[in-house]
């Protein structure tokens, strides 16, 4: 009931000087508001990558012209890898007679054009070349048609699934399939549509058209590197199956003993927890920076805690007279304090959110709520509240009151 009773008393001091307690409460509000907005979006990104990557299947890996990770743990080795032989669809077919721990196997090549429906026309489209097994290797379900098959893969066949929105804005108000979609010119069949992905951080998925590998190549040329994507029977057998392909492409491309490989190999968890020690570091540098705003914030509770101390002076003076002890005014004036600072953390946090939840709907940037982060921020408002609230506190509790009734 004492904490009650002093919370009251705070809440009506503040009331009674609503600009001051704005002011005051600013900084608290903008700094809460900050780091909920940061917090928010790492962690609304950091559950988005591992959705990505568990779409993607765990366990998978790439085989591919060079490792891009080499760039940020080994720079002369990045920049050496440049000279590396292309990955081609042959390497694809040897890796499929001789990694015997893989379940899937799929290429991937990709580029953005103008496609292309009677009239209607939509620039910068995703046109993947893939092989017959992409569904296996990520979330690619379909609310219409069908995928295309080994044998159209083989035959070269111009036949094409295209994404949601393509066939939304393609075909408004007839069936997509069977119709003709031109990509660079060339026309393909339409044989399967989409499902609805969500908007995600590398552009929209949506606005894609899958074919097959060997009529992207009849397309666009063989001078492009593949990315020969791996899925193993088994998680727990994902490192054998990586050695197994290792071994392989070493011996199709005639590599001694001491000769480092000439061509990368990448495995989802690598890039998951690469991402992981990236995102914990703009974390850490993001927080602090903007943890300075409750520092200062600090700053102007402990003033104008002062200030009130002086200005309730005789107040004082009148409640020790009535038999308050020193424990009481400190009490007091540190729930005032405590108070002062949860009620801008509260605002803070609820602004926080609700910037963070603007910026996910209106960007491909995700949000996610965590109530670790909504219990942290009330407890670090709560700290600097008692912190910054304590020396004007024991100001209070130390005046004699005779003094204190003395005072105008």
């Amino acid at each position: 009931m004492r904490l009650l009773h002093g919370i009251l008393i705070a809440l009506e001091e503040l009331w009674a000087h609503k600009l001051r307690t704005f002011l005051t409460l600013l900084g608290n509000i903008v700094g809460v508001m900050s780091v909920m907005i940061v917090v928010s979006i790492l962690d609304g990104a950091n559950v988005y990558v591992e959705n990505e990557m568990i779409g993607s299947g765990s366990g998978v890996f790439r085989v591919q012209r060079r490792n891009e990770l080499d760039i940020l743990s080994n720079f002369d080795k990045f920049l050496e890898s440049r000279h590396n032989p292309k990955v081609t669809y042959s390497d694809l077919e040897y890796l499929r007679e001789r990694v015997t721990l893989a379940e899937y196997m799929d290429v991937s090549l990709s580029t953005s054009v103008e496609v292309r429906y009677r009239r209607v026309n939509i620039d910068s489209v995703s046109i993947q070349g893939r092989t017959e097994n992409y569904p296996m290797l990520g979330d690619y379900d379909l609310v219409d048609g069908r995928h295309f098959s080994s044998q159209e893969v083989i035959r070269k066949s111009n036949v094409a699934v295209v994404g949601f929105d393509v066939a939304e804005e393609l075909y408004p108000s007839i069936d997509p399939i069977g119709k003709d979609v031109k990509v660079a010119g060339l026309p393909f069949q339409v044989i399967g549509v989409l499902e609805k992905q969500p908007r995600g951080l590398g552009g929209n998925p949506n606005l894609t058209i899958i074919v097959p590998i060997t009529s992207y190549e009849k397309l666009f040329g063989t001078r492009q590197s593949l990315a020969i994507s791996v899925k193993p029977k088994r998680l727990d057998q994902a490192s054998e199956c990586m050695d197994e392909a290792r071994m392989a492409m070493r011996v199709r491309r005639h590599l001694g003993p001491k000769r480092d490989d000439n061509f990368g190999i990448v495995a989802q968890d690598s890039l998951l927890e690469l991402w992981k020690s990236i995102s914990s570091k703009i974390y850490i540098v993001l927080v602090g920076i903007v943890s300075i705003s409750l520092v200062v914030s600090g700053i102007i509770i402990m003033n104008i805690m002062l200030m009130s101390v002086t200005e309730r002076t005789w107040e004082i003076g009148i409640r020790k007279a009535l038999g308050a002890t020193s424990r009481n005014i400190l009490w007091q004036f540190l729930v005032e304090s405590a108070t002062l600072s949860m009620l801008g953390g509260v605002i803070g946090i609820l602004l926080g959110f609700a910037v963070a939840f603007c910026i996910a709907f209106y960007s491909p940037l995700p949000y996610a709520i965590k109530i670790w982060s909504i219990l942290a921020g009330l407890s670090v408002t709560f700290l600097v509240g008692i912190f910054f609230g304590a020396y004007p506190a024991l100001q209070a509790a130390k005046l004699d009151p005779i003094e204190a009734l003395r005072y105008e």
